[in-house]
């Protein structure tokens, strides 16, 4: 998981929100189980993927409602697919 920790209550939300994106599209959860998860405070958006990886930042994460998140995690995984 790349230095974080799995009792850490952010990763624990975005692990939560894989596992819905994979009860309702399969094919990109799969995608989203695959990657590395790594912190990185500098990113524009709550969670992004590049390279095999999906960064997060901690204070957007957390703004996040739980059907936001679920949103952004399809969505950073679908502009990786197109990029």
């Amino acid at each position: 998981m790349g230095g974080t920790s799995i009792g850490d209550p952010i990763v624990k939300a975005i692990q939560c929100g894989i596992i819905s994106v994979c009860l309702s599209d399969p094919a990109t959860g799969a995608s989203l189980s695959r990657l590395e998860l790594r912190q990185n405070a500098g990113i524009a958006e709550a969670v992004q993927v590049d390279a095999g990886v999906l960064y997060y930042c901690r204070e957007r994460v957390k703004s996040l409602t739980v059907t936001g998140l679920k949103e952004a995690l399809m969505a950073a995984i679908k502009s990786e697919q197109w990029a």
